[in-house]
């Protein structure tokens, strides 16, 4: 696959080993019981790490959830780029492939939802920062489809990105009603009567 614009960040310094346990161990709380039923108390009892260390890394709660949210954000499209690449061929569109990859994902990730969409319902009236970096982040996927879409000369790439965007997010939503490989399944078979319907030069 072609080089394209990254969509990651390569150039932070490493984390301490500590840090990183904390923000691994609050994604996992924070996904399964959300940021506001997530206190301190439990996080440094399940994380190993005591208080004080606690605040050396994250003087406050939220500067730890702006960790988990960058951590999120990061693991799940290289996730979904690595996988791209692996199943894309000359009859599979990556704009297609990435739902086979979103399926992957969800088999392991997806049981509750979007975390970055749930942080802007938790934070849209407490803290506005954290809900409009998660906003930001949750904004990448219109731009990576009209990408693709326009390199297979597709018309109107910008607003059709954002049609597939939405059957991508839709899946995710959806994943802990239906089951997250059969939500990317229906996804990925509204993504492609979309692109017969657009273009008949694409392969389906």
């Amino acid at each position: 696959m072609p080089r394209r614009t990254a969509v990651l960040r390569t150039d932070a310094a490493r984390p301490s080993l500590k840090r990183d346990t904390l923000v691994e161990v609050a994604e996992r709380l924070f996904d399964r019981y959300g940021f506001h039923g997530t206190g301190v108390d439990r996080l440094v009892q399940e994380s190993g790490v005591a208080r004080m260390t606690f605040y050396k890394h994250f003087p406050t709660k939220n500067a730890l959830v702006r960790a988990v949210l960058e951590r999120r954000d990061e693991r799940f499209r290289s996730f979904l780029e690595r996988h791209v690449v692996e199943r894309s061929d000359p009859g599979q569109p990556e704009v297609l492939a990435i739902f086979d990859a979103l399926a992957d994902w969800l088999d392991d990730e997806g049981a509750q939802g979007n975390l970055l969409l749930r942080a802007v319902g938790e934070f849209s009236g407490h803290d506005v920062s954290i809900a409009g970096d998660a906003v930001f982040r949750c904004r990448w996927a219109g731009p990576w489809f009209a990408e693709r879409l326009g390199e297979q000369g597709v018309g109107q790439a910008d607003a059709r990105g954002w049609d597939l965007a939405l059957l991508l997010e839709g899946a995710v939503a959806l994943a802990p009603v239906v089951g997250g490989r059969d939500a990317a399944g229906q996804a990925r078979h509204a993504a492609a009567a979309l692109l017969l319907s657009w273009s008949t030069s694409v392969e389906i």
